[in-house]
């Protein structure tokens, strides 16, 4: 019948829903970095409390933010980098330099998927690999954009026996990527586009 027919279909975050083994998650547009951006993700995906986060994430370079899922085993995080300008056309070129390194870091792992998109005027970059870690492999998808004049570095991590599904979907997510306005830019320019529109 009609759950069946929901488990077989290719899953299209537009469809207002995914369904990675045989979980059904509802998607939805959120606000993310402090409503600086704009992503489709499930809804359930909320920002990690701080204590897990230290656990999860020890050491200097925990993510600005991590967003997870109920059971915390599938998160995405982003991080500002903000010790450099970089242009938009700049971002293939950082994430060809992080993709070396990973390349270094992990010899075993097989970079995939290494590309750059369009997500309205931003290009997006990005490229996955699969992480060994003690309990097992982690599917990682790092991605990269050049947010209000920084280098926006994105992850999205999962386990590896969810990777299939979650692979598609992510790659879906983050072609809905979009920038707010800054509150400085809203205001004025706000009233009259909502008129014009």
């Amino acid at each position: 019948g009609e759950e069946q027919e929901i488990y077989t279909l290719e899953n299209n975050i537009q469809n207002g829903f995914i369904v990675v083994k045989y979980k059904k998650y509802d998607v939805e547009e959120k606000e993310i970095m402090d409503g600086s951006l704009a992503m489709m993700m499930p809804s359930d995906f909320k920002l990690m409390d701080e204590d897990l986060a230290k656990v999860k994430y020890p050491g200097e370079d925990r993510p600005d933010y991590i967003y997870s899922g109920e059971d915390t085993t599938v998160n995405l995080t982003f991080t500002m980098e903000e010790s450099g300008q970089i242009e938009n056309d700049e971002v293939k070129e950082a994430k060809n330099i992080l993709e070396k390194q990973i390349a270094r870091l992990y010899p075993a792992s097989k970079i995939e998927d290494s590309q750059t998109v369009k997500a309205g005027e931003k290009d997006i970059s990005y490229f996955g690999f699969d992480v060994p870690l003690l309990d097992g492999k982690i599917y990682n998808l790092m991605f990269f954009m050049e947010h209000r004049s920084c280098l926006l570095m994105g992850a999205f991590n999962c386990s590896i026996h969810q990777k299939k599904q979650w692979k598609k979907v992510i790659l879906q997510m983050l072609m809905t990527i979009k920038e707010k306005l800054q509150p400085e830019e809203s205001g004025q320019e706000k009233g009259l586009n909502a008129e014009s529109r």
